[in-house]
């Protein structure tokens, strides 16, 4: 009778002791996992984080504003482009859209001093890796979003990279 609590508490105590991963482990358990469903070739050789960034929501809205801005001269060049072709429908509609973000980028602009810098949301890192793919080192880097909950968000950027990098190994040898 009084084995099975002394059982019960060694089982527990080991299951206590279970060792929680690190960041780099989990980071190249993802990688791993992500690569081998894009290219069963392929193995990850290492991950390393290159830069770790706090963010917090005045980081988030200065990626807003970039992203405005980005989208805002983009559409600029195909009105330019709309402009040289004449082409009524189109020119009108990037006029509009063009006007609509203007309004935004300033709105954003302005509100990026007063965003909260003492409440994270996550990390955001910056990692290189190797793959080795037919006796070929590929040596790449991406970005990768780790929430507040220690969560990897938005690995759909990481199998965008991985991709890249695989079709970067078959362009240089074909």
């Amino acid at each position: 009778m009084r084995k099975f609590p002394l059982a019960a508490l060694f089982c527990l105590f080991v299951l206590s002791c279970k060792h929680k991963s690190t960041l780099p482990e989990q980071l190249k358990i993802t990688f791993s996992n992500h690569l081998r469903q894009l290219d069963s070739l392929a193995t990850l050789d290492s991950v390393r984080i290159i830069w770790n960034t706090l963010v917090t929501e005045r980081l988030g809205r200065i990626v807003d504003d970039s992203v405005y801005v980005r989208e805002y001269s983009r559409l600029k060049t195909q009105l330019s482009n709309a402009l040289q072709k004449n082409d009524r429908d189109t020119i009108n509609f990037y006029r509009y859209e063009i006007n609509v973000m203007e309004k935004e980028i300033d709105s954003i602009t302005r509100s990026i001093p007063s965003g909260d810098t003492t409440k994270s949301y996550g990390h955001l890192l910056n990692c290189a890796y190797i793959i080795n793919k037919s006796g070929k080192t590929l040596i790449d880097s991406t970005l990768i979003f780790v929430d507040s909950t220690s969560t990897l968000r938005f690995t759909e950027y990481l199998d965008s990279s991985l991709r890249r990098t695989i079709a970067n190994y078959k362009t240089k040898n074909q």
